[in-house]
């Protein structure tokens, strides 16, 4: 289990053959919900099976367009549906993913750009061209595809690695169960830990600033917080899979702490490397864990340049300006889940507004 769970962190290590390995296992240990997840991903989904909403791709609809003589006027032109699509009932520009991970995979590796196009059925194309034919009368569409990004199909590889790996991680728990009653007292007797871990991310730039990290972790573990980072964790292993301690160091930590900067941002936004694959999960789990991640600045910059599109309009704490005005008082209040103003209960006693008496008619 340790060895498959190794080739997992590896994200050079093919996911096709993974999930064949991934199936073998679950089903070996009676393991039939993952066991039936993962035959869902290796086969492609039915019509008749629920997609994960991360096989839900918001696209932009294009399409090829011929005058009523049969000539090509416009080729994967942007088209608008939104009208259509409310009296459907459904999102026109949204696109479903059911191809099995290996078509899915192979597709990847064959993009070069930012975008990739999708055919849409023939039946969907028809309702399409019936609408835009009847509001120009003049043209037709031949042929109607999603475009769609190409990040976005590389999430899809990301979010099933990490289902896994949860998931695995979960079974090798559960497999790995204490064989003897003095082995059950050990652990009954181990004291609790009662300190928040917290794990500090960033984007690795110049020996100054990753030093500063550094420095920052070792401020958060001089304040009663059991910060870790990439260089600290690397330290405490023979053999470092930088893929695999990065989401254990999500994961397994309390609050997460992101460290945005020009570069952060750069890489995030052209999905570049780990910082982009980090992203990804990150923004994942926010949709459940939302509190567990707090994003700062070091305030060498200005917010816009450090903040990722995909970032925009979520709080980031300056910490120079913090340090500053507050002692770090904002940075500690969010790692512990305190509101710093103190308001007071709301009263039983529900103050009465006082009435504006009217006179009696008189002349």
């Amino acid at each position: 289990m340790e060895n498959f769970l190794t080739k997992l962190y590896d994200t050079n290590q093919n996911l096709s053959m993974l999930l064949l390995e991934a199936k073998d296992i679950a089903d070996r240990n009676d393991e039939f919900e993952l066991s039936n997840y993962i035959e869902k991903e290796l086969e492609g989904y039915k019509i008749e099976d629920v997609i994960p909403d991360y096989r839900k791709i918001k696209g932009q609809i294009v399409g090829d367009i011929k005058d009523v003589y049969g000539n090509l006027v416009h080729k994967e032109y942007d088209l608008d549906f939104t009208v259509l699509s409310k009296s459907l009932g459904f999102d026109l520009d949204d696109a479903y993913i059911p191809d099995s991970i290996s078509f899915v995979e192979t597709s990847v590796s064959g993009l070069s750009g930012k975008n990739a196009i999708k055919p849409m059925p023939k039946e969907i194309v028809k309702i399409l061209d019936d609408t835009f034919h009847f509001n120009n009368s003049h043209l037709h569409i031949i042929a109607a595809f999603h475009k769609i990004p190409t990040a976005t199909l590389e999430y899809i590889l990301v979010k099933v690695r990490q289902n896994l790996i949860k998931e695995f991680q979960k079974l090798n728990r559960k497999i790995q169960k204490p064989k003897t009653d003095t082995d059950i007292q050990k652990i009954s007797e181990t004291p609790t830990e009662t300190k928040r871990t917290v794990f500090v991310t960033y984007a690795w730039e110049d020996e100054e600033y990753n030093s500063q990290i550094v420095s920052f972790v070792n401020f958060l573990r001089e304040n009663g917080f059991d910060a870790s980072m990439d260089k600290k964790k690397s330290q405490e292993a023979v053999s470092v899979n930088f893929n695999q301690m990065m989401v254990e160091g999500i994961q397994n930590s309390s609050k997460v702490i992101v460290v945005l900067s020009e570069k952060y941002k750069q890489k995030a936004d052209k999905f570049e490397g780990g910082v982009a694959t980090e992203l990804k999960i990150i923004l994942e789990d926010m949709k459940k864990n939302i509190n567990k991640y707090i994003f700062v600045s070091f305030g060498k910059s200005n917010r816009d340049d450090v903040i990722p599109t995909a970032l925009l309009g979520t709080d980031v704490l300056d910490l120079k300006k913090d340090q500053d005005d507050n002692e770090f008082n904002s940075l500690f209040a969010k790692i512990k889940e305190e509101n710093i103003i103190e308001f007071s209960e709301v009263s039983d006693d529900e103050i009465q507004v006082k009435k504006v008496e009217i006179k009696p008619f008189k002349l």
